[in-house]
């Protein structure tokens, strides 16, 4: 071959050390990586009445599913601001929302998610003698020295954040007009598909 052979061998050569460099910057990955969509629709499994005798009347939750062609690893849900009457809440401080679907003694542990496989994070829930409030750790386990409880008569948007170690952090805000006690209004804006 001659000449010719030794090019095409350095050529090779190149582009076999030049793919190496791009896997070990994580290049490849990125086109692999986790891809979020969070939704939210006014039906059940979103919207899901408690089991009859309970004091919790509704629970609302936000769907969180894979779309990406790899496993999204360590994902956990966080509501991360909340804003009343248009103005943001200084007294509540971002806190870890609960997985549903699983025991409670594991709901607030970082969640594996695969290709194409959906959960649900609960986000709020209507119970018969406090109203709306937020869902998070029970107490005793948890004092996080602000009310988790959510006015009645006011509309309230939570920001939402769903965490990864392999992907991009995804956003979302779920606000409930409670100005009516009898009829909520729950709407949503985020990367729903």
């Amino acid at each position: 071959m001659g000449p010719v052979g030794v090019w095409v061998g350095a050529a090779a050569t190149f582009l076999a050390a030049l793919v190496a460099l791009f896997a070990a910057l994580g290049v490849f990955e990125k086109f692999r990586a986790p891809v979020f969509t969070i939704t939210f629709e006014h039906r059940q499994p979103w919207c899901r009445p408690a089991s009859p005798g309970s004091t919790e009347l509704l629970w609302v939750r936000i769907g969180v599913a894979n779309r990406g062609r790899n496993t999204a690893r360590g994902c956990i849900g966080r509501l991360i601001a909340v804003t009343t009457e248009g103005t943001p809440r200084q007294d509540i401080d971002p806190l870890q929302l609960r997985w549903a679907g699983v025991p409670r003694s594991r709901a607030f542990e970082p969640l594996d998610l695969r290709r194409d496989q959906r959960e649900f994070l609960n986000v709020l829930v209507l119970a018969a003698e406090s109203g709306w409030s937020i869902v998070t750790f029970d107490a005793p386990d948890f004092d996080p020295g602000f009310a988790t409880e959510l006015a009645a008569g006011q509309q309230h948007t939570l920001e939402l954040a769903l965490y990864c170690d392999n992907a991009t952090t995804t956003a979302c805000h779920l606000t409930i007009d409670a100005t009516d006690a009898h009829q909520p209004r729950l709407t949503f804006s985020g990367n729903q598909r």
